[in-house]
C-alpha cells in the first residue's frame, strides 16, 4: 500500500484534531498548593484516645459506618454528639453531614439526610494552580486579603457537594467539587474556606468564619 507524505500529514492532523481537550481555560497561580486525600474512617481531628471512644460508641451500638468520617465531637451533660461526613464512591460529600447523639453511651438518633450516592465519576477537571488562583482572587474580593495569602500554602480536597443541602429541598443534587483552604488550618475550624464547582471553577461559597459569601 502506498502512503505518500500528504496522506501522512492529513492522517496526523485528523488524529490530533479528534482528541478532546477537557481542560478548563482558567488563569493559574503557580504558588504552593497541595492536594489532600482523606479516606472514610480516617482520623484527622482527634487524639487517638478520643477517636477510640467515639469509634466504640458506633461499634457498641451497631451503627453502620462504612462511609462516614468523624470530624467533630462534644459533650452536653450526658449526651455525646458526633458530627460525621458522608462519603460516596470513596470521596467526601462536603456539606451533607450526619450528626449522631449518644446519651450515656446509648445511641439515640441522628439529624441530617442520608446520601443516595451518585453515578458521577471520581475524575477531577480543575488543576491545582487554577484552584489557587481562584482562592487568592476570592480572598482579595471578599476580605482584601489576597496579598496576605499570596505566600501561603493552600490545600485542596476533591469530592462532591449537594447543591440542595440546607435549602429545604431534600432532593439530592450532587456535583463534583473542591474544598480549598489554608494548609495551616485545622479541621473542623478551617477558615477561610472556599468551595468550587469542578466543571467550571464557579464559586459555591467562601466563608471566613465570620461571614459567608456566595
Amino acid at each position: 500500500m502506498k502512503f505518500n507524505i500528504f496522506s501522512l500529514v492529513f492522517l496526523t492532523f485528523t488524529i490530533f484534531s479528534c482528541k478532546k481537550d477537557n481542560s478548563i481555560p482558567l488563569p493559574e497561580d503557580k504558588g504552593c498548593i497541595e492536594k489532600i486525600i482523606i479516606p472514610a474512617n480516617s482520623n484527622v481531628s482527634f487524639s487517638t484516645a478520643e477517636y477510640s471512644i467515639i469509634n466504640s460508641l458506633f461499634i457498641n451500638n451497631r451503627v453502620n459506618k462504612p462511609n462516614y468520617r468523624y470530624f467533630r465531637s462534644y459533650t452536653i451533660n450526658t449526651t455525646r454528639l458526633v458530627h460525621t461526613m458522608q462519603y460516596a464512591n470513596g470521596l467526601p460529600i462536603f456539606n451533607k453531614d450526619l450528626n449522631f447523639n449518644f446519651d450515656n453511651g446509648i445511641y439515640g438518633s441522628f439529624t441530617g439526610y442520608l446520601t443516595k450516592g451518585t453515578t458521577l465519576n471520581t475524575t477531577a477537571t480543575l488543576r491545582l494552580p487554577q484552584l489557587r488562583k481562584l482562592f487568592i482572587d476570592n480572598a482579595e474580593q471578599f476580605e482584601q486579603k489576597g496579598l496576605q495569602y499570596k505566600d501561603s500554602c493552600l490545600k485542596a480536597e476533591f469530592g462532591y457537594y449537594d447543591l440542595n443541602s440546607g435549602t429545604g429541598n431534600t432532593n439530592e443534587v450532587l456535583i463534583k467539587s473542591w474544598k480549598v483552604t489554608l494548609k495551616s488550618s485545622v479541621e473542623p475550624f478551617e477558615y477561610p474556606i472556599a468551595f468550587y464547582q469542578d466543571n467550571n471553577g464557579a464559586l459555591i461559597y467562601y466563608d471566613n468564619g465570620i461571614e459567608t459569601f456566595h
